[in-house]
């Protein structure tokens, strides 16, 4: 009589047949060393390497901050209006330097030298145009007069969202959050303070060389600058 052994007989079967067993045990040994293997590769050299693709990555946002102050000088006429400019290549500001804020200060004083004569009336705006800035800022002051000698302070806000404190951010890399704040886009262009003068005449101005038709504006400026620093931050374990 002939036994046929059919093809899906197991191993473990013709292990037991051919050596008692022994083959089988070999072969869970291996099989078990194998998956010991693979867990550890996977729970432990890939562990990094894992967490990193599923952790969004942090990143330190900060800023390097300084300024450039100036000054100038113009005598205006009764009825006259005249300009002073102010642009990055002015200022000789470096590249990488963003312009954060623009501050102008308008100051003069009565110079006719007459006895009880009032301050003119100055007017000094600047319009919401020539320069890339954050025009719509809430607190850019584009205008302002008085004719009580009083300094009016003008400020323009340049580059918009900018407030010179440091931040985190999540998500992106860190050439993303660099350009964000390395737009020079925002400064350029040129900035223009028109100031006007309207003079006041003081008593006796009849007397000869009395005359009050120009007034003397002072004008001083400062440039608030920035240059971005980001940072990766390592995260927390």
């Amino acid at each position: 009589m002939v036994i046929y052994m059919s093809e899906d007989t197991s191993m473990a079967f013709l292990a037991k047949e051919d050596d008692s067993g022994k083959a089988f045990a070999l072969l869970t040994v291996v099989l078990l060393a194998g998956l010991a293997f693979h867990a550890y590769t996977f729970l432990v050299v890939k562990n990094d390497e894992i967490l990193n693709k599923y952790t969004v990555p942090v990143f330190s946002v900060s800023y390097q901050q300084s300024s450039m102050q100036g000054s100038d000088s113009m005598l205006i006429g009764d009825g006259e209006t005249d300009a002073f400019q102010l642009s990055r290549d002015i200022i000789n500001a470096d590249e990488s330097l963003m312009m954060a804020k623009i501050i102008i200060s308008v100051s003069y004083e009565e110079t006719s030298g007459q006895i009880a004569d009032p301050c003119d009336e100055v007017l000094a705006q600047i319009p919401p145009n020539g320069m890339i800035a954050d025009w719509q800022h809430p607190d850019n002051v584009l205008s302002d007069s008085n004719d009580d000698c009083e300094t009016m302070d003008l400020v323009v806000h340049v580059y918009p969202g900018y407030s010179s404190e440091a931040k985190q951010e999540e998500g992106e890399s860190a050439e993303h959050w660099e350009r964000i704040w390395t737009n020079s886009t925002y400064g350029s262009g040129v900035l223009e303070l028109q100031v006007s003068v309207e003079t006041n005449t003081a008593p006796g101005s009849f007397l000869p060389g009395s005359d009050d038709d120009d007034e003397e504006i002072n004008v001083q400026w400062t440039v608030e600058l920035f240059e971005v620093d980001v940072q990766a931050v390592a995260p927390s374990a």
